[in-house]
């Protein structure tokens, strides 16, 4: 067998490389040495038992719980608090409450209370307020007395059941609830003295009713509840002559029939004063006088103050409740009302911001020029179920049901939503507000250009000297629609004026159906044409209330030719106040070649949407008779034109059987009283949520021709025919040549 020889290691270095590598492998070896004996007697071991292991976790447990437990109470004593004691709890018995069992007058509540100092991060202000409030020299604040809910003289208000659960919190410093105060209208009772009990108590003779051996004015017995059918639900009697201003019947619960609807508002207010959210017993004070104005009745309610700071209290109405919370170092409260009664609530708008917008007080050095005033946002909201349980409700006919309230009233996201006026003339309802959306325009922005102008370039910003361009929209409603908008104004009448008064070659005589708020005509006076302008308003009081609050609609002072700080003042205006139909009906009924002086060269008919089932514009455009008179009012090469309300979806069906079934009739009318063209085109930026249509009908065909014009001549004749601004700006906002383009295609 073959031997091998085991191989040499190389080296290429010579003497000095195997030196280096011998060093480097007694190294090694030495490294890779296996441990003594004795290097092995030389360690140590830690040997625990488990019951050593188990008495240090619970020492060690009970010395933290000993450690959080000192902690919190520094923290406490930091915020102003004391904890709360079960064996010796604070007690509140000078409070009086009727509770609804009966509970006479002298009989005391007992409330839950955690005893709060004022914390040391209050302002010296804030400590003087609660020393006010019946602070003593210890600086601990006394328990606080709320206020008790009482009855209003002149509501029956029945007896009810009461039943509560109140859990102690780690996070609450105070704990307090009350009940209605019915010694008030116990006395009444038995008095007999300014109320007589409401419909519930009376017999159809007016004499009082027995039940169960007891009468209303018993004084054993005082009040007798009243049953299911009758309950008014403490609503206030009124005098018969005493009618609402809206008609909002379908709200009204007095005859008995309580739909399983109600109202709902929600509100939001920011920079508020830190120590009025602060303060459990002001904002009870706030919340019962809130009430009181607004005629409710409060059954009971409780309030929570917080840790470390903070309010949060809801009250139980007979009508349903109301509840807030707040949050004092970000100066803001949120509430939200509900009722099922028939009292409106966005009149109590003015009583929220006036009792709960209580604004902060400069700090010391302070410009109160610099200090935020309260901010209030809202949202109103129709709740429940009112069709199939009201007998003939009608949707439409609520302005609360329709586009106010699904456009305005129901957001919560506008900078500023302001009621401006809400009434109901002979003819409509009528509601004007302001409002500003962030999409559109910046809160800020408005409230710089509200500065007075210094009248140096330099130092006024563009804001203030363009405040036209920064302020809210201003919208008005005719029987829940839209009529007209701010923001819309120009592109809205110049649109339905303009087109159809640059079809006619000389307009000298032209009609306006409708526009009581004076914008149409504001428009028809540019042209330096026309002669005289006659308005055909059924709303006499409706022209009142826009010259009042919107006056820049009917602002002729600024037209060369014109001047007149009403439009309606104009010479060439003539306002008939009656029903537009029958005036034409009765004096052009007839072709009659007497009148014919007093034929039009336009009419101009800007009255409500023929698709809406409002009454005024259903009888408009279904029958022939009307639109006959319009045919024979005009002159030979005369021009109609109407609003046709929110232009069709692709997805609409046929006119004839859809929503705009009305237009289709009024089409075939036209058509049949002999007009020889007709066009229809859209303007998209009305300030309607949508584009609205328009409808153009030329009494001779050849007038069309003047329609078509193209751009150039159309933009010539403009300047020819419009007369100047006294201010050196465009006469027109927003109508041009290139606008008619788009209108000329169907």
């Amino acid at each position: 067998m073959a031997k091998t020889k085991p191989k040499k290691s190389k080296t290429t270095n010579g003497a000095n490389g195997v030196a280096r590598n011998g060093s480097s492998n007694a190294a090694h070896a030495k490294k890779k040495s296996p441990p003594t004996k004795k290097m092995v007697d030389n360690r140590f071991s830690i040997r625990l038992t488990i019951l050593f292991l188990l008495l240090s976790f619970a020492i060690s447990t009970v010395i933290a719980f000993f450690i959080g437990w000192l902690a919190r109470l520094v923290l406490l004593s930091h915020m102003g608090l004391t904890p709360y004691d079960p064996a010796n709890p604070p007690t509140r018995t000078s409070m009086t409450a009727i509770n609804d069992a009966g509970a006479t007058d002298g009989e005391t509540v007992e409330s839950m209370a955690m005893v709060l100092v004022p914390p040391s991060g209050m302002s010296k202000k804030r400590q003087d307020n609660d020393d006010e409030g019946g602070n003593s020299g210890t600086g601990k604040k006394q328990p606080i007395q709320l206020p008790s809910p009482k009855v209003i003289a002149g509501k029956d208000v029945p007896f009810t059941t009461y039943a509560s659960k109140t859990f102690q919190m780690a996070g609450v410093a105070t704990s307090n609830t009350l009940h209605i105060d019915r010694s008030t209208a116990l006395l009444l009772g038995r008095s007999r003295k300014e109320f007589d009990g409401g419909p519930d108590f009376q017999s159809e003779d007016g004499e009082s009713e027995e039940d169960d051996g007891g009468t209303k004015g018993d004084a054993g017995d005082g009040w007798v509840p009243c049953d299911e059918k009758a309950c008014s639900r403490g609503k206030e009697k009124k005098a018969d002559d005493d009618a609402p201003v809206n008609d909002y019947s379908h709200n009204d619960d007095s005859d008995g029939l309580h739909l399983p609807a109600g109202q709902h508002l929600l509100v939001d207010i920011k920079d508020v004063d830190s120590n009025f959210l602060n303060s459990e017993e002001r904002l009870a004070h706030a919340m019962i006088e809130l009430i009181n104005e607004s005629k409710l009745t409060l059954l009971s309610y409780h309030c929570h103050s917080l840790v470390p700071v903070g309010v949060s209290c809801a009250g139980v109405l007979l009508e349903s409740h109301v509840a807030f919370h707040t949050w004092p170092m970000e100066g803001v409260i949120t509430m939200d009302l509900f009722t099922c009664g028939g009292g409106l609530l966005i009149p109590t708008l003015p009583s929220i911001e006036k009792l709960f917008g209580v604004p902060s007080a400069p700090s010391e050095g302070e410009d109160p020029e610099d200090v935020p005033k309260p901010t209030l946002l809202w949202s109103h909201k129709l709740r429940g179920f009112r069709e199939g349980f009201a007998p003939g409700y009608v949707r439409s006919k609520n302005p609360l049901d329709g586009s106010l309230g699904r456009h305005v009233l129901g957001k919560l996201d506008f900078d500023l939503k302001r009621p401006l006026l809400s009434t109901k003339t002979a003819i409509q309802s009528v509601n004007i507000y302001e409002v500003m959306e962030p999409k559109s325009r910046d809160i800020n922005a408005y409230y710089e250009s509200l500065a007075s102008p210094t009248g140096t370039p330099t130092e006024d910003s563009y804001e203030a000297t363009n405040p036209e361009s920064f302020g809210p929209n201003k919208i008005l409603f005719l029987d829940d629609v839209v009529q007209s908008t701010s923001y819309g104004d120009a592109a809205y009448h110049e649109s339905i004026v303009h087109p159809s008064m640059m079809a006619h070659s000389n307009p000298q005589r032209v009609a306006i159906l409708g526009g009581g708020e004076g914008a149409a005509l504001r428009e028809v006076l540019k042209h330096k044409s026309v002669a005289e302008v006659v308005v055909l308003e059924i709303d006499e009081e409706l022209v009142s209330i826009c010259a009042e609050y919107m006056p820049q609609w009917s602002d002729c002072s600024d037209i060369e030719g014109s001047g007149v700080a009403s439009c309606f003042e104009d010479e060439r205006a003539r306002v008939v106040y009656g029903d537009a139909f029958q005036w034409f009906i009765d004096t052009f009924g007839k072709v009659d070649k007497e009148n014919e002086e007093e034929k039009f060269d336009v009419i101009i008919m800007d009255a409500l949407d023929p698709y809406t089932s409002v009454e005024i514009a259903g009888g408009l455009y279904n029958g022939t008779s009307f639109v006959d008179s319009l045919f024979n009012g005009l002159s030979e090469d005369g021009v109609f034109v109407v609003q046709l309300g929110k232009s069709k979806m692709s997805t609409d069906p046929p006119d004839e059987v859809g929503r705009f079934k009305d237009t289709a009739l009024m089409i075939e009318a036209l058509d049949e009283s002999g007009f020889e063209s007709i066009h229809t085109y859209a303007e998209g930026h009305s300030g309607f949520y949508m584009p609205w249509s328009y409808l153009v009908a030329f009494k001779e065909y050849g007038t069309k021709a003047n329609w078509q014009r193209p751009a150039p001549q159309m933009q010539i004749e403009l300047y020819k025919r419009l007369q100047k601004t006294k201010s050196g700006k465009p006469i027109l906002k927003y109508f041009d040549a290139e606008t008619m383009m788009r209108y000329q295609l169907p």
